[in-house]
């Protein structure tokens, strides 16, 4: 290693590793989930005025409560499904190589299943699980309710790039770890 230079966090991650993150699980996820998650709020908030914390989802109307605590549940699932499939793709095809992590990083992130529907449950229930109660206090407090159906289709935009950029990197790392047959 050249004097100054450091490893990256201990991940060992090669130029073709980091470009994947950056384009992949960054930049194209977050256009992606502003997309998919402003166009899911509005056509799921179509001809309400106003946007209530807390309703019986899919009975009645949308509410911010609700659709956060769906949202921290099914983006992690489905970011787990499709960028699993495309690393696994990736490495299948060459074009990405398979990330050999440091044994303090791998213990965490071999602890994933193999299996890419079980894989996706947990990191939806995990993220439920971990990010829910914070969320849940976050929006009782500051009293986010009747908000315009315009504020709701931003929120969801916004919040689902910010629950993307967290979690689809993670994803995408235990994706690069896994041991496939070639």
């Amino acid at each position: 290693m050249a004097a100054g230079a450091r490893p990256t966090a201990g991940l060992g991650l090669g130029p073709g590793h980091r470009r994947w993150l950056i384009v992949n699980a960054l930049a194209v996820t977050a256009v992606i989930n502003a997309l998919v998650n402003a166009v899911i709020a509005w056509a799921t908030s179509t001809g309400e005025r106003t946007i209530p914390l807390a309703s019986i989802p899919l009975l009645q109307r949308p509410s911010t409560l609700t659709d956060t605590l769906g949202t921290l549940f099914v983006l992690p699932f489905l970011t787990t499904l499709l960028v699993t499939t495309a690393v696994r793709r990736d490495q299948r095809l060459s074009r990405l190589g398979p990330l050999r992590l440091e044994p303090g990083c791998a213990r965490t992130l071999v602890r994933f299943p193999p299996s890419q529907l079980w894989r996706a449950t947990i990191a939806g229930a995990g993220c439920l699980a971990l990010l829910g109660p914070p969320c849940a206090v976050v929006l009782v407090m500051t009293g986010f309710a009747g908000i315009t159906q315009a504020t709701f289709v931003l929120y969801k935009a916004a919040f689902g790039v910010a629950l993307g950029m967290l979690v689809t990197p993670v994803i995408a790392l235990a994706a690069m770890t896994d041991q496939q047959p070639r």
